[in-house]
């Protein structure tokens, strides 16, 4: 018989799972000011981690939390090479080099005041678990599993279990979110079905410390390495960590009948190295690659975000980035709803909005790695010191580069996803630019992320949004009507004059209406005819 700690506690929102995801949306909700739980049955600790950048976009998000610096600063050097290569291996014939600046060298991009960084998951999440605890209305709550839920009109009563102690304690939670991965418990016990292509693969990750490996392999610095040998593109070597000499080895596929006993890392090493070489091993893992999205985000008072939703190739770098998009998407929905004005249907439009961003980012990644098999073919000279040999590995190299290369130039897949069909935006006449994944076109239609552009008082537009809703006007138009229609439904306006040539030439209309999440919820010259109509849509009021 299970021990019960005391009566049932209260919370607005339970949060399931401690990976990057929950603790985001805990950091959201917790600098919005709204009470949560976040439980975690391990202990919060990475040893092998599995995410290695935060995308320009996520990095907006660590700008509004104010933790950007953090990620900036993480303990990967500033100076270390961040160059793409491909290689026949790390001690072998160099085919073809990516160049990328090191973190000391970048510059911001003309559309966004943030850059794509290189920070482990090994520091990310230290760094999200920091913030979120600093937040007063956040728990975070490690080593504690959810065990079973039922839900009502009224909320979810949950069952936890305290791994240290054995004991059970009841939660009553407004909503309940499933941040728990891609075994997700949550979506099996909701009967959330997975669908799309299915399983790609079983890669295996190898992660071992070698100091000074480039060093005595004769290779100049970069930061990701690709492996092609005779029998094709198989494997892809990455340094984590410089500084301690940390590896991940992924060997991109196997027969899927591996186990960590019969997995010969020496052998599988030696192959990527070039020759035997002594390291120390630090982990292994064994896993599925799939391309697969849930068929719902929600259903009644349960959401779910991450992995839990969208599994997807790591090619493109868009799985954790993903689900960062879905917690503020999410976390600005809930507080709105728990603070009073956001309406009833705003937490429906979760699913509208993130799911076809799921498919797309799905689609793109999983894209990203089928280029990989275009370079399976006859490769038996690539590593011979011949005419031959020489003349296949210029040709396999600029391949590589247009093909595989594009994974690594996606500004326009972290950036240019539109909540197009949202039923929270009001389209308008503009004809937004194509969905291109590798080049960014800003665009201030609705459903878009606003755009960046620099004020005169250094600060980027973007660092306006993210408390409440913000009225741009860049024409002086009088506003009373609308700003009278959100005072009286609680909704959090401001008014930001602006008449910055540039952003007034980028956004295109007179008056724009930008949401917490910094998305355009509508755009016009004139308010509309009836601006409450207008803004109890946006708030999901009708």
């Amino acid at each position: 018989m299970k021990e019960t700690t005391r009566p049932a506690r209260h919370v607005p929102v339970l949060i399931v799972g401690g990976g990057p995801v929950g603790l985001a949306l805990a950091a959201e909700l917790g600098w919005r000011g709204v009470a949560c739980e976040l439980i975690e049955q391990g202990d919060g600790t990475i040893s092998t981690p599995k995410m290695n950048e935060v995308n320009t976009r996520t990095m907006e998000f660590c700008r509004r939390w104010g933790v950007a610096e953090h990620v900036r600063n993480c303990p990967f050097p500033a100076d270390h090479s961040l160059d793409v290569v491909f290689v026949t291996s790390l001690g072998g014939h160099e085919l073809a080099r990516m160049r990328r600046p090191t973190r000391a060298q970048q510059k911001a991009d003309s559309f966004s005041p943030e850059r794509l960084q290189i920070c482990s998951q090994l520091w990310f999440d230290p760094i999200l678990q920091t913030f979120a605890r600093a937040q007063p209305t956040v728990t975070l709550r490690y080593r504690t599993r959810l065990e079973t839920f039922e839900q009502t009109n009224g909320g979810v009563t949950a069952d936890l279990h305290d791994l240290e102690t054995g004991r059970h304690e009841t939660v009553r939670a407004q909503y309940l979110v499933g941040c728990d991965g891609a075994n997700s418990a949550v979506r099996d016990a909701l009967g959330i079905a997975l669908q799309g292509p299915g399983t790609l693969g079983h890669p295996v990750h190898l992660y071992f410390r070698a100091p000074d490996l480039l060093a005595r392999c004769g290779r100049e610095p970069g930061v990701f390495f690709l492996a092609i040998d005779r029998h094709g593109l198989w494997a892809n070597i990455r340094v984590i960590d410089p500084a301690s000499g940390l590896w991940r080895l992924m060997v991109l596929d196997t027969d899927g009948k591996q186990t960590p006993d019969s997995v010969d890392r020496d052998a599988l090493l030696q192959r990527a190295v070039g020759r035997p070489i002594d390291v120390e091993w630090k982990g292994l893992s064994i896993w599925t690659r799939k391309s697969v999205v849930a068929e719902r985000y929600a259903k009644g008072r349960v959401f779910l975000a991450g992995d839990a939703v969208h599994q997807l190739s790591p090619t493109g770098a868009l799985g954790m980035n993903t689900g960062i998009g879905d917690a503020v998407d999410l976390g600005w929905k809930l507080a709105a709803v728990l603070q009073g004005w956001g309406g009833a249907n705003l937490l429906a439009s979760y699913d509208s909005e993130r799911r076809p961003i799921g498919l797309r980012n799905v689609r793109m990644a999983t894209e990203f790695h089928l280029a990989h098999g275009a370079f399976a073919g006859d490769m038996a000279a690539i590593e011979d010191a011949s005419e031959a040999g020489e003349a296949l590995r210029r040709r396999v190299g600029g391949g590589l580069t247009e093909t595989v290369g594009r994974m690594f130039r996606t500004a326009g897949l972290q950036l240019g996803y539109r909540y197009q069909a949202s039923p929270i935006c009001m389209a308008d006449d503009g004809s937004p630019p194509p969905d291109d994944p590798e080049r960014f076109m800003p665009s201030a239609d609705a459903g878009s992320r606003a755009p960046h552009v620099w004020l005169r008082d250094g600060r980027s537009i973007l660092d306006l949004f993210g408390r409440g809703c913000v009225l741009l006007n860049f024409g002086g138009a009088r506003t009373a009507e609308l700003e009278k229609a959100a005072a009286a439904r609680g909704t959090p306006l401001t008014v930001a004059m602006l008449d910055e040539p540039e952003a007034v030439a980028l956004y295109a209309r007179r008056l724009v209406l930008v949401r917490p999440d910094g998305h355009v919820a509508w755009r016009g010259d004139t308010l509309p005819a009836d601006s409450g109509a207008m803004l109890d849509r946006v708030r999901g009021a009708i």
